[in-house]
């Protein structure tokens, strides 16, 4: 080492370091296999999640403003119910003659032979 030399080691060339080179390629290249793979499940399960994640909330916000519209519905049937039920009513009284004879005397001012109509002010507390 002295006078400048080097020391020159020769590498050994013999059949089991080149397996055991060519093993931990091999070791490498599946590692890199592996996760490239895991990697790309990974993106795929993530992609899978999110879109699930979307149309889970559109169809829960479709399905409220459905609910909600199901429910303005039922108050409109029911009123029309009772509007129908009134109407109904008002078909059967017609159709008795003295619940016809008062609407006349009331609102058109008829009378019977002999009766006299007084017509009187609403009575106000002011």
């Amino acid at each position: 080492m002295k006078n400048g030399q080097q020391r020159k080691v020769s590498e050994i060339n013999s059949r089991y370091i080149e397996q055991q080179e060519k093993n931990t390629e091999i070791k490498s290249r599946s590692k890199k296999g592996l996760f490239r793979r895991l990697s790309a499940l990974g993106i795929f399960v993530v992609v899978v999640l999110v879109i699930t994640g979307i149309t889970l909330h559109s169809q829960s916000s479709v399905l409220e403003r459905k609910i909600e519209r199901k429910q303005a519905l039922e108050m409109e049937l029911a009123q029309l119910e009772l509007e129908e039920r009134d109407l109904k009513d008002e078909i059967n009284n017609l159709h008795d003659l003295e619940y016809i004879s008062e609407i006349a005397r009331r609102d058109y001012y008829l009378t019977k032979p002999g009766e006299i109509i007084f017509k009187v002010a609403p009575y106000s507390s002011d």
